[in-house]
This record gives structure tokens, sequence and C-alpha cells, in this order.
């Protein structure tokens, strides 16, 4: 049981690492006349990202820990 459970946190831990690094690079187009387009880049991690990557860091941290554990009876 352990083993599925360090699996899981493990999945959500890796997929929450790369949804937050994916938002690091938003691109939103501000105004677009014609063919010309001003666009905002936005390299800063938001307030939520730094949260993703808690919650990365935890699911990985801990899914390592409990499927490396032995079971004990």
């Amino acid at each position: 049981m352990n083993r599925i459970i360090g699996i899981v946190l493990l999945v959500i831990g890796i997929l929450s690492g790369v949804y937050a690094f994916t938002r690091h690079d938003e691109e939103k187009t501000l105004v677009e006349i014609g063919n010309v387009e001003i666009k905002n880049d936005n390299k800063k991690p938001g307030q939520s990202t730094t949260l993703y990557y808690v919650i990365a860091a935890i699911g990985i941290i801990g899914g390592g820990v409990m499927i490396s554990s032995k079971n004990r009876a």
C-alpha cells in the first residue's frame, strides 16, 4: 500500500513541477491592431507558482521516501 501511495505522490509531484515550470513563460497579447501586436512577457514566478513548487517538492520527497521504505510488519 505504501508503494502505491508513494508512486501517486511522485507522479503528482512531477506533474506539479512541470506545470509550475511552464507557467514562467506566460505571454499575453495586450493590444492587436492589424499586423501589429503588443505582448507582455512574464518571466517572473507568480504567487501561485511557488505553491506549485512546494507541492512538487513535497510530492517528490514524500513519494521517494514511501517507495524506498521497507514494509515493517
